[in-house]
């Protein structure tokens, strides 16, 4: 069997599955989940369809050939919907962000502009140039502007992600949505590699055009897939800079910042508030009794620390000291993750080797 159409068939079922499950499940945020599993069943048909025309299925059915071409105009504004409604859980989408619909619905009319309204025969002539990949400059042209509107949107979407997670670090004591960030960035790798594929199919170099069609299915099954599935395990997050802000531009007397300091070190080093993974400033200020917003300045300009830095800072001693002391030579760095408060490999081995300058598993094999 063709392997073209094997992937093809594994990765329409995977994203299939994937966005049907999303759909119906109950974990997270029920919004975010059914945009997720819509961009992934859009992204099942787009796959399947663009396969039935290079392999010339619909030259039998040439008036349902071409349907499926505007979809990929919805990738990007579905990727933005979801981002915001991680983002701003509490926000919902007003009439004014639907606006981003409009090159979806631009793109059907200059379908059926360019060949829906045009009979049989055109239509197949149309077909056939696909195929032989024989296609003219105004294709070029829309292929063109579909990548710079998916490129765009992606751009916006990281934008939010760096700016939430910059504003959190003040509350949380974990980093969310670095997931997505990386879904973003294969994407932007599947995209670089369909901008090559597409230009291949443009100059008719039909072998290579197939290897960079085969690279781009493998690659999807590979890393979106994973990295969406690795998302379902992450917790949503739930900005509280609503109600507190971080800076309220009134300074503490230097007799409450420093009762304020000698509290926040008690219970992060006797209390070893630190190695609750879900910690955040809101429950570290109701331990020691004082306002998240008080805490916040304390932690900020006498410790000269955000509070996700604190918190990270403590963890990553405490993982040291752990790695040292061991008595079980089966202990895992998986293990110690877990022990000292981290939810995330990526995020331990990023916070470790930016203090100690190595990885952990390169900690703990110097330490064996």
């Amino acid at each position: 069997m063709d392997l073209i159409l094997v992937l093809t068939i594994i990765s329409v079922t995977l994203f299939t599955l994937l966005g049907l499950f999303l759909l119906v499940t109950k974990k997270g945020s029920k919004q975010a989940n059914r945009l997720l599993g819509l961009f992934f069943l859009l992204w099942a048909l787009d796959f399947l369809d663009g396969v039935l025309l290079l392999k010339g299925c619909y030259l039998n059915y040439p008036n349902f050939a071409l349907w499926a071409e505007p979809l990929i105009l919805l990738y990007g504004p579905l990727l933005y919907f979801y981002t915001l409604q991680l983002t701003s859980p509490k926000k919902k989408l007003n009439s004014l962000q639907f606006f981003h619909l409009t090159p979806f619905f631009v793109g059907i009319l200059a379908m059926v502009l360019v060949y829906h309204i045009h009979p049989v025969d055109k239509k197949l002539e149309i077909l056939n140039g696909i195929i032989g990949m024989e296609q003219d400059f105004r294709s070029l042209l829309g292929f063109a502007l579909v990548y710079v509107h998916l490129f765009y949107y992606i751009h916006i979407s990281k934008k939010e992600i760096r700016r939430v997670t910059k504003d959190v670090e003040w509350y949380y004591s974990q980093r969310y949505l670095v997931w997505l960030d990386k879904l973003l960035n294969a994407l932007v790798v599947v995209l670089l590699i369909s901008i090559v594929n597409g230009i291949l199919q443009y100059s008719a170099l039909k072998f290579y055009f197939e290897i960079s069609l085969i690279i781009i299915l493998v690659l999807v099954c590979m890393f979106i897939v994973n990295i969406i599935l690795k998302a379902l395990d992450e917790p949503f997050i739930i900005l509280q800079s609503d109600n507190i802000k971080r800076n309220s531009g009134v300074p503490l007397e230097v007799q409450e910042s420093e009762e304020i300091f000698i509290k926040i070190q008690a219970a992060l080093k006797e209390k070893r508030l630190f190695m609750e993974s879900d910690l955040t400033l809101g429950h570290l200020s109701e331990a020691i009794g004082c306002s998240s917003r008080k805490v916040s300045q304390v932690i900020n300009d006498s410790m000269g620390h955000s509070f996700f830095d604190l918190i990270n800072t403590y963890r990553i001693a405490e993982a040291q000291k752990i790695f040292k002391e061991r008595k079980d030579p089966k202990l895992t760095v998986l293990e110690v993750m877990y022990e000292v408060g981290f939810n995330s490999k990526s995020s331990f081995n990023t916070q470790f080797k930016k203090k100690t300058g190595i990885t952990p598993s390169e900690f703990l094999k110097l330490n064996t």
